[in-house]
């Protein structure tokens, strides 16, 4: 996943107003700082506001890099000079530095909501920041997400370790641990899945600059990683795609869980490993099953409280479910069918296109059993996009179900998808080069609308 890059822009007189007006104490900017460094890598850093006013906050602010835009007050006149000098700087930044792809605006003022619009209609992720009081609800709500400075202080009584460190350059191995934990937590809040370990490193860096897992006798971050595993701080995932290793918080128990799965015959696993190399891992008929039927039990029950369904915390409430099952299903597996269902489009918004997004809400408008008859075509449909002749039947019918049984049914869905593609095809040739070129992308990437309905026939 590509690295942010944000811009930090500080309402300074309405946010420090706002933690001491709820009785929030002294605002920390420290503790803000380190939660943003966990969403990217940050460029510029500004706070607007008279320094005169707020002289006791300026060593803090120095010390984590923050640029103080000096606004003096005129007679007391200075009403609205601070936000508007926020505003050119915003759109300045916005027109000139296209490298900057995510803006932090910490105020919770509502005069700001033109400026939140403006900035995503040029394309831009735009986070707000503010305590729950006087944050106003339109410009919450304006924002790709807000963050409540309530939220940040609840996070302190861990007392992580890089709050800690002031003028030492080096951090006990045990600190160096916690470190480890507490920046994978903030990466996991984005990102509800494991993280490759190379952003797990570059979160830490952001905090921690001078971390170097030399220092205590590992030979790379992988060891490192290695050690944190044994002491029972983080789990560790082959990355089948990519390579390496993904990181995920060790969870008791979740360590034992180890997916046994059905022995197939060589060409099955030939074409099992083609699937993980597309980025789609197909698991073992029994897994995909458990998983589907747990997540259409558990977004039923959501949905008939009317709560919101979301990726974010589906994919923890269903693992939790899964370690329950018997056999019990690990972390990793559950991951890789929630994942295909994503990719084939079978979670939808309320509009009725597939989601894109972990964060974005959606239902399921097909039974459970539907839903599995849709993945094993979209496991079929990606091979076929791939190249893949699919000549073989038996090892197809192996692949999906474990057994050579269902071989006449392979072949009928295969003789409907290449018939559907070669319709799609015939429609392409009516339309002109550039689009034909687009269509052809979104099939091989696994578009919902080259996945076939399983409603169908």
């Amino acid at each position: 996943m590509k690295e942010e890059n944000l811009c930090v822009l500080i309402d300074f007189e309405n946010i420090a107003a706002g933690t001491e007006k709820e009785g929030l104490g002294r605002f920390k900017i420290r503790l803000v700082m380190n939660r943003l460094k966990e969403k990217g890598r940050i460029l510029v850093t500004r706070a607007y506001g008279d320094w005169g006013r707020f002289a006791h906050f300026k060593q803090s602010l120095l010390e984590q890099g923050v640029s103080m835009m000096e606004l003096t007050s005129y007679r007391g006149q200075d009403k609205n000079r601070a936000d508007i000098a926020l505003v050119v700087d915003a759109m300045e930044l916005a027109y000139t530095r296209d490298y900057i792809n995510t803006y932090v605006l910490m105020s919770g003022d509502s005069d700001f909501t033109p400026l939140v619009m403006r900035l995503k209609e040029l394309n831009k992720r735009v986070i707000g920041l503010g305590t729950r009081g006087s944050t106003s609800r339109l410009l919450a709500e304006s924002c790709d997400e807000f963050i409540f400075y309530e939220n940040i202080l609840k996070r302190e009584k861990k007392e992580p370790p890089s709050s800690k460190i002031e003028e030492k350059t080096t951090l006990p191995e045990k600190d160096a641990f916690a470190l480890l934990k507490e920046s994978l937590e903030g990466l996991l809040k984005d990102q509800p899945e494991p993280v490759a370990a190379g952003r797990v490193k570059q979160s830490m860096l952001r905090k921690v600059p001078t971390f170097d897992e030399s220092e205590y006798a590992y030979s790379g971050f992988t060891d490192f990683l290695k050690a944190a595993q044994t002491k029972k701080i983080v789990s560790l995932h082959r990355d089948d795609q990519a390579g390496g290793y993904r990181v995920e918080i060790y969870t008791e128990n979740e360590a034992d869980i180890q997916d046994v799965l059905p022995p197939i015959s060589p060409q099955a696993e030939v074409l099992r490993n083609k699937l993980i190399q597309l980025g789609t891992n197909p698991t073992s008929h029994m897994i995909r099953h458990t998983v589907v039927h747990e997540l259409v039990d558990q977004v039923s029950e959501r949905m008939a409280r009317k709560k919101r369904n979301s990726l974010k915390y589906v994919y923890s409430d269903i693992q939790r479910r899964c370690r329950k099952t018997d056999p019990p299903i690990s972390a990793a597996s559950v991951r890789h069918v929630i994942n295909a269902l994503k990719e084939s489009g079978i979670l939808l918004h309320t509009d009725g296109d597939p989601i894109r997004s972990d964060n974005a809400a959606f239902i399921i408008v097909q039974d459970a059993e539907s839903i599995l008859i849709h993945l094993r075509e979209f496991f079929l449909q990606r091979l076929l996009s791939s190249g893949e002749a699919l000549q073989d039947p038996e090892a197809l019918s192996m692949l999906l179900w474990e057994d050579t049984n269902h071989a006449e049914e392979i072949e009928e869905i295969i003789d409907w998808l290449q018939f559907e593609d070669g319709a799609a095809e015939r429609s392409e040739s009516k339309r002109p080069p550039a689009k034909k070129t687009i269509r052809r992308r979104k099939r091989t990437s696994g578009s919902s609308k080259s996945t076939p309905n399983p409603n169908a026939g």
